[in-house]
C-alpha cells in the first residue's frame, strides 16, 4: 500500500489484504480495510466488490442480519457478477436464518463455507457429516423436508469435486434431485451431474441424460444454450 500509485491501486491491495486476513481468521481487521474502500470510493465497483466481502466475512462470522443489511444494497450492484453473487448470498441466508432462536444448520454451513474458503476441505466436510448426524443442531439431523437441505448437499458436492471424489458427488447431487426434482438448484444439480459424467466419469449415456433433461425439464435454465450444445456434440451431430 505504501508505494500504490492511487486510490484505486491501494483500494486492490486492501481488497487483496482483506482476504488473507479472512484467510487467517483476523475478521474484524479485514472488515475495517474493506469498510476503508467503501468510504473512499463510495459507488465505484471496488467499493461494491468491497461491501460484497463485508457481507461475506459476515456471514462467515454468523453475523446473518449483518450480511443480509450489505447484500440488499448489492442486489442493484451495477456489476452483474456482484449482482448475482449477493442475490445468491441474500436468498441463502433468508431461505435458511433460524426462527425464533431455533437452529436452521445455517451456522454450520457458514463455518463449512468458510473451511473451504481456507483451503480446509477435509475439515469442511466433517463439520457437513456433523450436520446430518448431530441432534444437538437439528433434531433427527439434516433429513429431506429441511429447508437447508440441498444448499447443503450442494456445497459438499463441490467439495467431492474439488477432491476428486467423483462418485460422491454424483450421490450427493443425486440425493438432491430425489428429494425435491422441482427445487432452485434442480439444473444446476443436473448440469453438474451431465459435466461430471462427460468430463470425469467419461460415462457418456448419463451425460447425454442430463443434458437432456435441462433441454426438456429446465427450458428456462441459463445452461439451456450449453446443455443443448453439448447434447448434439455427444450424439454426434454435425455442427
Amino acid at each position: 500500500m505504501t508505494f500504490s500509485r492511487s486510490k484505486f491501486d491501494e483500494a486492490r491491495i486492501k481488497l487483496k489484504l482483506g482476504d488473507v486476513l479472512v484467510f487467517s481468521g483476523n475478521f474484524n481487521k479485514a472488515l475495517i480495510y474493506f469498510s476503508q474502500i467503501q468510504t473512499q470510493l463510495a459507488d465505484d465497483e471496488l467499493a461494491q466488490e468491497a461491501r460484497y466481502k463485508v457481507a461475506q466475512t459476515s456471514y462467515f462470522k454468523g453475523d446473518f442480519t449483518w450480511a443480509k443489511a450489505q447484500l440488499k444494497v448489492l442486489k442493484g450492484s451495477t456489476t452483474q457478477l456482484i449482482a448475482n453473487d449477493a442475490v445468491d448470498l441474500f436468498l441463502k441466508i433468508t431461505d435458511n436464518e433460524p426462527v425464533d432462536s431455533i437452529p436452521s444448520g445455517l451456522t454450520q454451513l457458514a463455518r463449512a463455507e468458510l473451511l473451504a474458503y481456507q483451503n480446509k476441505d477435509l475439515e469442511a466436510l466433517a463439520e457437513i457429516q456433523i450436520l446430518f448426524t448431530s441432534k444437538e443442531i437439528l433434531v433427527n439431523g439434516l433429513v429431506p423436508g429441511e429447508v437447508i437441505y440441498d444448499d447443503v448437499l450442494f456445497f459438499q458436492a463441490k467439495l467431492y469435486i474439488k477432491q476428486k471424489r467423483y462418485e460422491d458427488a454424483i450421490l450427493s447431487l443425486a440425493e438432491i434431485v430425489a428429494a425435491d426434482n422441482q427445487g432452485l438448484l434442480t439444473d444446476d444439480v443436473y448440469f453438474m451431474m451431465a459435466e461430471i459424467y462427460n468430463y470425469n466419469l467419461n460415462d457418456i449415456e448419463k451425460a447425454k441424460e442430463y443434458y437432456q433433461k435441462i433441454i426438456f425439464e429446465q427450458p428456462s435454465s441459463i445452461y439451456l444454450v450449453e446443455a443443448r450444445n453439448k447434447f448434439r456434440k455427444l450424439r454426434g451431430d454435425n455442427l
